[in-house]
C-alpha cells in the first residue's frame, strides 16, 4: 500500500466552536453590537403600516437588499391588483449603494435615503459621484438641518401636546448649492 494513500479524516465527537443545534439555518451575523446567532429580516411597509412584502436572508449587510426587497413589493401589489408604483422609498442608511438608489430613481421613485450614518463627516470610499455626493450636499444645507429638526420634533413623544411646525421649503438651488470641481464640498 502506498504511503500517500488517501485516509479520511477522523471528526471528533464533538465540533470545535459554538453550533446551533435548534436552528441550523441561521448564520453568524455581524452587527453594530457585535456578532448575532440569527437572521436579517426585512420588509417593506405602507404609509398606513401595512406590511406588502417581507424577507428573510442570512446576509449582514441591509444595502443589497433595497432593490430586490422594492421589486417584491412591486410584484405583490400588482398580484393584488394594485397598479400604482411605489412613489417614494424611505429607509435609513444601511441601505445605501449607488446602484440600487440610482436605480429606483432612473425607474420614477423618489430614495429618503441617507447617504451615510449621522456620525460619518467624510464621504466614504468607492461611493463618491452621482445621486451619493448630491444627496450629502443637501443634507448639508440649512434647509436640511431645520427640516431634519423640525421631522425629529414631530415625531418625539411630547409631539403631541407641542404645537406644528411648517416644514421649510426651498429651491433646488438652496437645496443644492454648486459643488467645487475638485470633489470638495
Amino acid at each position: 500500500m502506498n504511503a500517500h494513500a488517501y485516509r479520511p479524516a477522523v471528526l471528533p465527537d464533538e465540533p470545535e466552536g459554538k453550533i446551533n443545534v435548534t436552528d441550523p439555518d441561521s448564520r453568524n451575523l455581524k452587527t453594530t453590537r457585535g456578532w448575532v446567532q440569527g437572521y436579517n429580516a426585512q420588509a417593506v411597509v405602507t404609509t398606513n403600516q401595512i406590511v406588502i412584502a417581507a424577507e428573510i436572508s442570512t446576509e449582514s449587510l441591509d444595502s443589497p437588499n433595497l432593490q430586490p426587497m422594492i421589486a417584491t413589493a412591486r410584484q405583490e401589489l400588482e398580484h393584488a391588483g394594485i397598479t400604482d408604483r411605489p412613489g417614494v422609498v424611505v429607509a435609513d442608511a444601511g441601505y445605501w449603494k449607488n446602484d440600487a438608489i440610482e436605480a429606483l430613481v432612473g425607474q420614477g421613485i423618489q430614495t429618503l435615503i441617507a447617504p451615510d450614518a449621522d456620525r460619518r463627516k467624510a464621504p466614504r470610499p468607492g461611493r463618491r459621484g452621482g445621486l451619493y455626493d448630491f444627496t450629502r450636499r443637501v443634507l448639508a444645507t440649512d434647509w436640511a438641518t431645520r427640516f431634519i429638526s423640525n421631522a425629529k420634533a414631530a415625531s418625539s413623544p411630547s409631539s403631541a401636546r407641542s404645537k406644528p411646525t411648517a416644514t421649510p421649503t426651498a429651491s433646488y438651488a438652496e437645496a443644492d448649492p454648486p459643488s467645487d470641481p475638485n470633489g470638495a464640498s
